[in-house]
This record gives C-alpha cells, structure tokens and sequence, in this order.
C-alpha cells in the first residue's frame, strides 16, 4: 500500500488506483514517441547534423514505451523501486535525444515537459519542481561534459545564456502551474476520501460510545496526532471528555471517557469571539496564532485564549480546535495534539473545522436513533408491564380469592383445606413476583432532582406489595446529580428489593 504522507493528508487510494495512473503515462508516452518518430521520418531534409542517429534513438524510445505499455497492461500493480525507474528513465531519454537535436533549442525538449506532467501527476508540486531541476542538471551536464568531443563539438555552442534562461522559465512555469494543479487536486481529492472514511465509522449497531471511538481514531490517524479530545455538554457547559490517544513507544491507540467535575469545567472551556469556530496554538501560547469561521475561512484580528491550567497540564507543540454543534442545545469542542499531517497550520485547521462539521450530523444521528430505540423499548415494556398488571395480576388475584372462598367454605375437611391453603400462598407469592417484575419493566423515567422522593416511593410500593418491612432513610434533603447517575442508583435499589424477595425469605 501507498500514502502520501509528505506533509499530506494519510491518502490511501483505492485499490489499483495506482496501475492505472502509470497505465495513462504509459499510453501518453508511446503516443509521444511514436508520433516524434513519425515526424522525424516524414521530414523532407535531415534536420539534425546526427540525423540518422536521431532516428535510432527515438526508434529505440518508441519501443521502449511499448514496452513499458506492454508490461503495464500485463501487470496487477506497480512498486515503487519501478515506478521510480521509470521516472528516471523519462528523464533520462530526452537528456540524451536532446543532447543530439541541438541541446536546449531542441524541438524534443517537449520530453522534459512530460516527465514534469508524470511527477505532478503521481505525486504533487514538489516532485514535479524537482524533476525540472533534474531535467535541467542532466542536460546541462550531459552537454558541458561533451562540450569538448569531438562528437558534440556543436552542440557545446548551443548552450547560450539566452536559451538556458528561456528554457529555464518554460519548465518552471509549467512545473509550477502543472504541479499546483494536481498538488490542489490531490488535496481535495484526500480531503474528501479522509471525510468519507471517518463518517463511515458511525454505524447505530455500535452504539454512541463504539461510534465516537471509531471517528475519533480514524481522524486522528488521518492527521498523525499524538491526542484527540472531545469535549462535550449541554448548553457551551463541558461535561464529558472523550479522549484517543496514542501510547508512547508502542504507538497504541487508546480510547477513554469520563464526566468532567465541576472544577474542571473551567480548564476545558474554551470561549470563541463571534463568527469564530477554530483557531490554532504554537508553543504551549495562550493566544491563537490562526483563527477560522464555520466554513474554514481564515479570520484577521480575533484570537483565541486556552486556560493556562489546560497549558500547564497538556503541553503541546501544535495544537488545533475547533468548535461543532451536534443540536441546538449540545455542543462540542475538538482538540487535536500534534498533527503531522495536512500541511500549514491553517490548511490543518481549515480541514480539522470542515471535517468536525460534516461529520458531526452522523454521530449526532447514531445518538438520536440509539435514543429512539431506547424510547421505543421503554414504552413496549410500559405497554407489557400494563396489560401484566391489568391483566395476569388481576386475574391471580382473583384465583387467590376463589381459593381463600373454597377453602373456608363449609363442608372442606383438613386436609383439603391445608392444600387450598398451600395453593393460595403459592398464587399470592407468584403475584408478588409478578408485580415486581412489573416494577422492573417500567422504565425509569423521573425528575433527577428528585430522586429521594422516587426512592422513598419506589420503598413504599415494595412494602406495600410484598407485605415485607421496609424502610427508607436518608439524611441528605436535595441530591445534585445529573440523570445518568440518577438512573443507576434507582436502578441498583430496585434489583436490590428483587434479590430481598427471591433469596432473602423475609417476611
């Protein structure tokens, strides 16, 4: 597999994706030297003082990018040593066309230009500038050291500062202009895989939690960074840290969560001027250095400032964050620690800010169905807890009355009176259970403030039902917990009065 990963984003292109680019070339270059071939061959008079050499020598590079057609065709994939080969090679055969069809005024000199198209075309700006240097060296250097062989005695005084510097500028611009649009390319075209990838990671069978876990590692393996946070509450108020994180040494990615105290709500809190969601730090700086709106576009003036208590405790070299909304009442705040990859800071942030935005809605759509769900199961357990309650309970009740009739009706001797005594225990107990049961099908759904009343009446009902003593006391008048750990103590206080009923034998 291939990346690029030169200051880029972690691209993985798509399975041979990689042959057929050289595939193109490959076409492009046979029909570049077959038709120079041509041209030479159909010329009225010999247009080079080697002319017959020339014939041979394109005759040779025809069937050399046949050949390498050929091959191509004939191949599943391409490596790398290869690829680098052949590059060389297109470089390497207009040197030495060139170095006979009159140096840098030569017609062949359009060679050059395309192995600067291959380089962009493969790989970026930067490689496409720096196969025009090696262009330039190699048939510069080819002719300097025949400058004074016997063979290439007029070739030396076609080297003239004029057409040095008009060949010059020819290559750089199109190396420039062509590798700038391919670089631009290249560019968008791993941004938008990069987004593709990660919203892929929000799937509903994993559940909010497996969801965050799987786009926060894919977006920080995109950009190569030693730590993601995610820090989220209702309201602009943190109240959760969702952290991935890379091991050092071991280069292990790992996930943690956890709720944020109320002193920590301070260091986490990270307030944007207006018409600013993202900004960037250099250093272990308070102050921004970049800034970016809701669409990635850069901003002037408004800066940023961190908590020195996140400086002190998080050290960073680089440091990006942006801020997404996943509904009007939930917002969130991305951290990202040392990206590598993406470029510039800006060109980071800007990316950092449009993927939080687009992939924010999938996430915040898993939440919404996995509520959904829970909503919907809430309300059939209601339903069957009601018809149980309506309809089983009422009718063991009655068989428990049926009972106690026929067993204190006259004319019943002893012994049947102690089975149907038996029996309609066994009815009441089963009731019991039943109603308990009822109670744990019923949703949790209460006020979190008040939990101590809901408890105290959850305490209630159990003595109530069961005929078991049972008490509720509590010192603390008001209890200030949000509603998650609200609904696991009532949760653990109703399976308790379960297990007292089952296993306990109270009476």
């Amino acid at each position: 597999m291939w990346y690029f990963r030169t200051g880029r984003l972690a691209l993985q292109p798509a399975s041979g994706e990689q042959i057929e680019v050289e595939r193109i070339l490959a076409a492009a270059r046979a029909a570049l030297a077959i038709s120079s071939f041509c041209a030479v061959q159909l010329s009225s008079a010999a247009a080079f003082q080697y002319h017959s050499l020339v014939q041979f020598l394109l005759l040779l590079y025809s069937g050399h990018a046949i050949a390498l057609l050929v091959l191509l065709y004939a191949r599943r994939e391409a490596s790398s040593r290869f690829i680098h080969a052949v590059h060389a090679s297109d470089v390497l055969w207009p040197a030495v066309i060139c170095l006979f069809t009159n140096g840098l005024a030569s017609p062949f000199f359009l060679f050059f230009i395309f192995a600067s198209l291959a380089a962009a075309f493969r790989w970026g700006m930067r490689e496409a500038l720096l196969t025009m240097v090696a262009a330039l060296v190699a048939i510069l250097g080819t002719a300097i050291a025949l400058a004074h062989s016997p063979l290439a005695a007029r070739i030396a005084q076609e080297v003239t500062l004029k057409t040095l510097l008009l060949r010059t500028v020819y290559l750089v611009t199109f190396a420039s202009l062509i590798g700038y649009l391919a670089e631009s390319e290249k560019c968008r075209h791993a941004e938008a895989l990069s987004i593709s990838q990660v919203s892929a990671k929000a799937r509903v069978d994993a559940g909010i939690k497996g969801t965050l876990q799987a786009t926060m590692q894919e977006v920080l393996r995109v950009f190569d960074g030693r730590e993601l946070w995610l820090v989220a509450g209702e309201r602009a108020r943190p109240s959760n840290l969702w952290l991935v994180e890379k091991l050092p040494g071991t280069g292990e990615v790992v996930f943690t969560w956890r709720e944020l105290e109320e002193f920590e709500a301070g260091t986490y809190a990270l307030e944007m001027p207006e018409h600013c969601a993202g900004a960037s730090w250099q250093e272990n700086q308070s102050a921004s250095t970049d800034t970016v709106d809701h669409e990635g576009t850069p901003l002037r003036g408004p800066q940023c400032q961190l908590s020195s208590a996140l400086v002190r405790q998080h050290p960073f070299q680089r440091l990006l964050a942006c801020v997404v909304s996943f509904s009007p009442h939930i917002v969130g705040r991305v951290f990202l620690f040392e990206p590598k990859l993406g470029g510039s800071s800006k060109t980071q942030l800007r990316f950092l800010q449009q993927l939080s935005n687009r992939v924010a809605p999938g996430v915040y759509n898993v939440y919404l169905l996995r509520r959904l769900r829970s909503r919907a199961a809430a309300v059939e357990r209601a339903r069957v807890a009601r018809e149980l309650h309506d309809g089983v309970v009422q009718s063991l009740h009655g068989l428990a009355f049926r009972l106690y009739a026929l067993r204190t009706a006259a004319g019943v001797n002893p012994k049947q009176s102690e089975e149907l005594l038996e029996l309609q225990e066994l009815v009441q107990s089963e009731t019991a259970v039943l109603r308990t049961l009822i109670q744990q099908l019923k949703p949790l759904d209460f006020d979190p403030r008040h939990l101590v009343e809901f408890l105290a009446g959850l305490i209630d009902r159990f003595r109530t039902d069961t005929g078991i003593a049972a008490e509720f006391v509590c010192d603390v008048g008001d209890v200030a917990l949000s509603p998650t750990p609200c609904r696991e103590i009532a949760g653990i206080v109703q399976e308790a009065l379960a297990n007292v009923l089952k296993h306990s034998g109270a009476e």
